[in-house]
């Protein structure tokens, strides 16, 4: 089946608007692609006004932005966390040995023992989410260790960063660009160019997970407002 002939556009409504989005699948991307020219290959139906919405995960592989496992030391602190935490269907989150020992070294371990701490109360009491909330985006956002890309850890964009990565792309591709994290359970936009549409409409025209990237190799996809 050809890339074209398997691209199929789906319709959202969102606060009365009505928006059409294509994922767009690739072959499976390697850090020796360039994302400009990954995305001159493979997107050739945009319009004015459209948004190209980018996995924010293939944006830092291509951007250099992984942090190879093989250079992470994990000792038996990070390995003993790991084992504690309890990922949601169909994530290993932080259960990753290698993520825990990067997010104890960025992070701090005072903060992630008041998060895992603060994790359990919440399990107690019916709460989901405290770990996360305490520890922050790094712990929270963190990607990788899972193949395709298991030799690689993908810490979130710095915001700056994703700026001026949707700029430098919305001037070769003439359409705005935006990095995105959206999964089954929700997400966010890191950032937006000039021409995109505004974070808070991708978020909710993208709530569905139209682009389910793991499964289907769909890194990118265009939004358009029908």
């Amino acid at each position: 089946m050809s890339v074209s002939a398997a691209r199929t556009w789906t319709k959202i409504t969102v606060d009365g608007r009505s928006f059409q989005r294509l994922p767009v699948r690739t072959r499976w991307l390697t850090e020796k692609d360039d994302l400009a020219e990954v995305l001159s290959e493979y997107l050739f139906e945009l319009e004015p006004g459209d948004t190209v919405a980018i996995s924010e995960k293939v944006a830092l592989l291509l951007e250099d932005g992984g942090v190879p496992t093989g250079d992470i030391r994990v000792g038996r602190e990070a390995r003993l966390l790991a084992s504690f935490v309890r990922p949601r269907p169909g994530s290993r989150g932080l259960s990753v040995p290698e993520k825990m020992a990067y997010v104890l070294w960025r992070t701090g371990r005072a903060r992630i023992y008041a998060a895992a701490a603060g994790g359990a109360v919440g399990r107690f009491f019916g709460v989901k989410g405290t770990f996360y909330r305490i520890a922050g985006s790094l712990a929270r956002d963190i990607d990788g260790g899972r193949p395709p890309y298991e030799h690689l850890l993908f810490p979130p964009f710095e915001p700056e960063h994703a700026a001026r990565v949707c700029a430098d792309l919305e001037r070769r591709l003439g359409v705005g660009v935006a990095i995105v994290d959206i999964n089954d359970f929700g997400g966010s936009v890191r950032a937006v160019s000039s021409r995109s549409m505004p974070a808070s409409t991708l978020v909710a025209v993208l709530a569905d997970n139209p682009m389910r990237q793991r499964l289907t190799g769909t890194p990118f996809a265009v939004v358009r407002s029908s």
